[in-house]
């Protein structure tokens, strides 16, 4: 005999199986654990010593013990609750389930809810008569899937097979084609034993597939049950002269199904059978990954392939991800994990990179929570705090230079503006002119064409001009022939000013700008423009300057 933590899959099982079925079905009984659904190893069987994961199968069991039976009469209700075919009986002290007199001419459904997934191995049924049923017999043993909302027959028997059910008399499928579908046989002569007779059907005899069962979906699928049903069409007196059906066993031989991925199936607080899952599977069948081990599609274990699944590599920043099919193409069918919500500001497929704004610490490993450090981009002299992810280097403004864009670069000098913070010498000497009139008062207040709160909508070059598109939306003053007026304007200003920022626009901002209006520069009345220079005043406007 094969001791419960060494029974081979279940194509392997079936010689072993049909013998003590067939000869000594009671010594198979014995061997079978119950209760609990459990067993111990030195080690776990889903591991090789030095750690690595391996192919591994849950106990073999009888998924009947101990379950109720349904039994139908002619599609009404007979009994519910049938224990005495699922009670491992003593072939001393036989539980006989009695047909009632005078309704075995009429079709008998016995229904077995299994509560979870099993693949099964076989299923035997024991009669409590000794001798043989005579002519006619005619059985089916279907099975469901979905918890007996459809059914699929598996099996037939009969003694006159073409005109019972239309198939031909076969106790093997002649092709691959065929092995998953329902074969018909004469189950005479049933085989002996001390408690009465036994048919037994081995779900894996006669196909063609079965030594490669590991590797064949369509038998896995074959084989996998939640529920069993045996109808009984016709049932013949038996040559001892018995006249109704009785019945003293109903086994179904098999494994929960775990796809390899668990040794121990148990039941939980409800009674269920559960797979304990290893490999990092979870679900009901271990037939899904764990959370977080996404980096590869889920499969089942086969002897040569465990099949574990794998952890997505987030470099210790995340402990979330998903599965990108797209990303496991593109990476030769290699890892497939894609890290969500990266933390300590990284981003990134694995939380490789560090997030805008931040750069890595090269003298940290990539899995340091502190790996990424702030830029520290100068406000002033850097365009943005976006930096180089490796180097840490800023986006410098024009004129601007050093690894945090804080100091001006050679040939030039720091300015007054905001937005153009280092100018040439040129500029400098160009635009001092002007600095003296940052400082306001009414006397220059009063000297200037207009006083405007506008937004910079957008800029484009006009030869030796700049033209801003603007929107005005406050004319605090205008000269006595001025046109601004509120809404969209034109604001030219000249290309050398806007060079050396004065004034220092910028689009998207709002302004108060201070100027005159062009007159001097050779343009006719009808021609007349709003010109920003090198004279004008443009500060960026502060909220606190509306007025009351």
């Amino acid at each position: 005999m094969f001791p419960p933590s060494s029974l081979p899959p279940c194509s392997s099982l079936l010689p072993v199986l049909l013998h003590l079925l067939l000869f000594n079905p009671s010594s198979l009984v014995s061997t079978l654990p119950h209760v609990p659904l459990s067993w111990t190893s030195p080690h776990n069987p889903c591991y090789h010593t030095d750690g690595r994961p391996r192919h591994c199968l849950s106990e073999f069991i009888n998924a009947a013990y101990g379950v109720s039976v349904d039994a139908r009469h002619s599609g009404h209700d007979y009994d519910n609750n049938i224990t005495s075919l699922t009670d491992l009986h003593n072939p001393h002290n036989l539980t006989c389930w009695v047909a009632p007199e005078g309704s075995d001419s009429s079709e008998w459904v016995l229904t077995l809810p299994l509560g979870r997934r099993f693949e099964i191995t076989y299923i035997s049924l024991q009669f409590c008569q000794q001798g043989e049923p005579s002519d006619p017999i005619s059985i089916s043993i279907l099975k469901s899937m979905d918890f007996g909302r459809t059914w699929r027959p598996m099996q037939h028997y009969s003694s006159d097979c073409p005109r019972e059910f239309g198939l031909p008399s076969q106790t093997a499928a002649l092709t691959r084609l065929q092995e998953t579908e329902p074969l018909c046989s004469d189950p005479r002569p049933l085989q002996r034993q001390r408690g009465g007779m036994v048919l037994a059907f081995p779900t894996l005899d006669g196909r063609p597939s079965s030594p490669d069962f590991d590797y064949s979906p369509t038998l896995q699928d074959w084989v996998t049950a939640t529920d069993i049903r045996i109808v009984f069409h016709k049932m013949a007196p038996f040559s001892t002269g018995a006249v109704r059906m009785s019945l003293s066993d109903l086994q179904v031989g098999g494994r929960c199904k775990c796809n390899g991925h668990a040794s121990k199936c148990r039941r939980d607080d409800s009674g269920q059978a559960v797979c304990v899952c290893e490999h990092h599977t979870a679900g009901p069948d271990c037939d899904v990954c764990e959370d977080f081990y996404y980096d590869r599609p889920w499969h089942r274990a086969t002897p040569s392939n465990p099949n574990p699944c794998v952890a997505c590599e987030c470099n210790g920043h995340s402990n979330k991800c998903r599965f990108s099919m797209e990303v496991f193409q593109q990476s030769g069918r290699k890892s497939g994990g894609v890290c969500q919500k990266c933390r300590h500001h990284t981003a990134g497929r694995h939380c490789q990179y560090c997030q805008n704004g931040y750069t890595r610490d090269n003298s940290k490993p990539l899995n340091h929570r502190r790996v990424c450090q702030p830029c520290q981009c100068h406000p002033l002299g850097a365009v943005g705090r976006w930096c180089n992810q490796t180097s840490g280097q800023c986006l410098c403004r024009e004129g601007v230079s050093g690894l945090r864009c804080n100091r001006c670069a050679p040939g030039y000098k720091q300015g007054k503006s905001p937005l153009r913070p280092c100018i040439t010498e040129e500029c400098v000497s160009y635009c001092q002119p002007s600095l003296h009139k940052v400082r306001m008062n009414l006397e220059t207040y009063c000297l200037k064409d207009y006083v405007l709160k506008a937004h910079v909508r957008g800029m484009e070059r006009s030869g030796p001009w700049w033209q801003f598109s603007i929107s005005v939306q406050t004319v605090f003053r205008e000269g006595s022939t001025s046109r601004v007026r509120r809404g969209s304007q034109s604001l030219w200003v000249p290309d050398r000013d806007l060079s050396c920022g004065c004034p220092a626009l910028h689009v998207g901002r709002t302004f108060l700008l201070i100027g005159a209006e062009e007159g001097e520069r050779g343009w006719g009345p009808e021609e007349r423009r709003l010109v920003a220079d090198r004279s004008t005043q443009a500060l960026q406007w502060r909220d606190h300057w509306n007025p009351n």
